[in-house]
């Protein structure tokens, strides 16, 4: 007469199991510990070697516009005021970032750019600290960095236009 399968032989069959597989895998582990040679020591340790990383190419830009840092001397045809430090911006030809700071607060975000049709578009924020007297000029730079579509250039300074052609910000290469 055949078995009955009811849920205490499933148990009895799984217990069973998993008590053989605890067994051999015990076994396994402590035969491997044990056939792992010893060391001494005698032996002296040798430094691991490291491979090197390769070095990053950092790609340098020799348009003159982008890889400088640019500080702004005007604002809608007005100085450019000094707070915590002078505006200024650089535009990263390697990952088209733009960073900078406002004369208060950081500056950072993206840019479009072609050299060859003169064009420059920002997509860029501020932090939020607030200085003394810096929030107009701030505004004034935020909102006109938005506004830029073209540039010029004449080796030394930088002209940021609108749409229309209209100068927006000044800024001078920092030496």
């Amino acid at each position: 007469m055949s078995e009955q399968i009811t849920v205490k032989n499933i148990i009895s069959y799984l217990k069973a199991f998993f008590n053989k597989s605890l067994i051999i895998s015990t076994a396994l582990v402590i035969s491997a510990c044990q056939s792992q040679p010893q060391t001494t020591q005698s032996k002296t340790l040798q430094p691991k070697r490291v491979n090197q990383l390769p070095t990053l190419q950092v790609r340098k830009s020799t348009d003159g516009v982008q890889d400088v840092t640019w500080q702004i001397t005007h604002i809608h045809n007005k100085r450019a005021l000094f707070f915590n430090q002078y505006p200024s911006f650089a535009l990263n030809s390697a990952t088209n970032l733009v960073s900078g700071h406002t004369g208060c607060n950081n500056l950072y975000g993206r840019y479009t750019y072609n050299f060859a049709q003169r064009t420059l578009d920002f997509d860029v924020m501020a932090g939020h600290n607030s200085c003394d007297k810096a929030l107009a000029q701030e505004a004034d730079l935020m909102d006109s960095m938005q506004r830029v579509k073209k540039f010029q250039f004449d080796g030394t300074n930088l002209y940021l236009l609108d749409e229309k052609g209209q100068r927006l910000i000044q800024a001078q290469r920092q030496r």
